[in-house]
């Protein structure tokens, strides 16, 4: 897959993804309340999953890219667009009128998933999420260094039937977290893998979280026993009072920031490490 995350998501995992679907093992089943740019789900092995995130553009662009026919016109609609900031700022546009008027249809829409794809895009990356997303420049360079964004922008594009395939044994809800995990079975071969806002770093997203919501989310989590659970954090001494060793494993890893500078953060495991 030569893009490794469905939107440009801010804080997303698409670095370390693989080793999320590493601790989590071989599933029947698998919860994702917290899906943002999705880059985790073409790495966990599970027959039957649903992904969520209170995010609904990107959870319609989910909902198009996985529908085989749909899909195809999401691509060639994409394809006729002009690198070009006026279809960046009229996109965005249409974006900002969807959330301001609730225009949020039950059913796949190609227009509006070209529109939030188009300005996850042709923006600057890692904006995906949060407030203001909408309001992003074209990302142009001026310079040989880097990479082009409209070569970026392509490659997302070229990219989308791969998603497909990843995408296919899941089925995407709009829902609150809290809701989704009491929907959630505590049952064996069943998983879940949650990537909630962070404490401080995470109140940029769109949908953040209070400290109630954090503490809420633990008691949440610490309900299921033979369901694998595996989360993902920064380093933090909230974090750590809330998911205590020896009850939780805790598995450090080196990620990278908005500015590509190295971050500590965890994967914390109910049960033991992964084999």
């Amino acid at each position: 897959m030569r893009i490794n995350t469905l939107a440009q998501w801010f804080g997303g995992n698409r670095m370390l993804a693989q080793s999320a679907g590493k601790a989590l093992g071989r599933l029947r089943w698998c919860g994702v309340p917290f899906a943002g740019g999705c880059p985790e789900l073409p790495h966990i092995q599970t027959a039957a999953g649903v992904a969520n995130d209170l995010h609904r553009h990107v959870i319609n662009l989910a909902r198009v890219v996985r529908d085989d026919a749909l899909v195809e016109q999401l691509v060639h609609q994409l394809d006729s667009l002009l690198f070009h900031p006026d279809e960046s700022a009229e996109a965005q546009e249409r974006c900002r009128d969807r959330e301001q008027s609730r225009q949020f249809g039950d059913a796949p829409d190609v227009a509006w998933a070209t529109d939030y794809f188009t300005a996850c895009w042709m923006g600057r990356g890692g904006h995906a999420g949060k407030q203001g997303e909408f309001d992003q420049s074209l990302s142009l360079r001026w310079t040989s260094s880097g990479g082009d964004s409209a070569v970026r922008f392509r490659s997302a594009i070229q990219s989308l039937r791969d998603w497909h395939r990843a995408l296919r044994n899941w089925s995407f809800t709009c829902l609150d977290a809290f809701e989704f995990l009491d929907n959630v079975r505590d049952a064996d071969g069943h998983g879940l893998y949650v990537d909630a806002p962070w404490p401080d770093a995470g109140e940029e997203y769109r949908h953040a979280f209070t400290l109630e919501q954090q503490v809420r989310l633990a008691e949440s989590l610490a309900r299921f026993n033979r369901a694998r659970v595996v989360v993902r954090y920064g380093d933090h001494p909230l974090i750590r009072e809330l998911y205590p060793e020896p009850r939780w494993t805790w598995l450090q890893q080196t990620g990278r920031n908005q500015r590509n500078g190295a971050i500590a953060e965890v994967l914390i495991i109910n049960g033991g490490p992964p084999t």
